[in-house]
């Protein structure tokens, strides 16, 4: 199965590649390192799997992150051609925001997207500042996910992956500047005891065994550091 990763710019080191390669080697990884069009920006380069011409389901993700426990259940979770699987963004105010879905990972037919790439195509520079001129996320080049959310539930239906498997998380305060963030941590660690009845995220040097894929907070954090567990907070 073949999995797009973006590693566009010097914002994210080769690192970032080597720990996923070697994490995900019984996949095929296509790295976008260039832009597919000029006008294309950053995380905008994943639509570029929508206009492939083939049969299978394609997994596209974000690359800082950490997977963890039995993570390969998420790239070999099963879908039928008119579904859009994605990780939901559960930490976040959904119900406020009108969307449930996070940008870190997708998968999909590429043949059931195809619109969804000919209505990005169809005016770029607008839908890359839509989502920000409108109020509902922040610049500078932000507002993928809710473009990919608002596109697949026009035709296909949006099956959300289990809150259970994912999380948001932070390393520590040489990472973040200084900042203190067990407050964060503990209320991060609220949400997901009441959507999902498990006790933690993480405990004891060690993410809840249901947790598989860590996405994080800031840029700072290196793919090849994160198995250092010492670097976390323990709540």
């Amino acid at each position: 199965m073949n999995i797009i990763a973006i590693r566009i710019g010097d914002k994210y080191g080769p690192e970032y590649e080597d720990y996923l390669n070697n994490k995900l080697s019984k996949y095929n990884i296509i790295w976008i390192r260039e832009p597919y069009h000029p006008h294309v920006t950053l995380q905008w380069n994943k639509m570029w799997g929508m206009q492939l011409e083939q049969d299978d389901p394609i997994c596209v993700m974000d690359i800082d992150v950490l997977l963890v426990n039995d993570y390969e259940k998420i790239f070999d979770f099963p879908i039928e051609r008119g579904q859009f699987a994605a990780m939901p963004g559960w930490w976040r105010d959904t119900k406020k925001e009108g969307y449930s879905i996070n940008g870190g990972f997708f998968k999909y037919y590429p043949k059931d997207c195809k619109y969804i790439y000919d209505k990005f195509m169809s005016d770029i520079r607008e839908w890359q500042r839509h989502y920000i001129d409108n109020g509902v996320t922040k610049g500078p080049v932000n507002g993928e996910q809710y473009f990919v959310e608002d596109s697949v539930k026009e035709k296909l239906d949006l099956k959300l992956l289990p809150n259970e498997w994912f999380t948001r998380w932070v390393t520590d305060e040489s990472i973040n500047y200084g900042k203190d963030m067990t407050k964060w941590q503990i209320q991060l660690t609220n949400k997901y005891r009441k959507l999902t009845g498990n006790d933690y995220i993480y405990l004891g040097g060690e993410f809840h065994e249901d947790v598989k894929f860590v996405h994080f907070t800031h840029r700072l954090n290196k793919p090849h550091l994160w198995e250092d567990y010492k670097k976390f907070y323990r709540c």
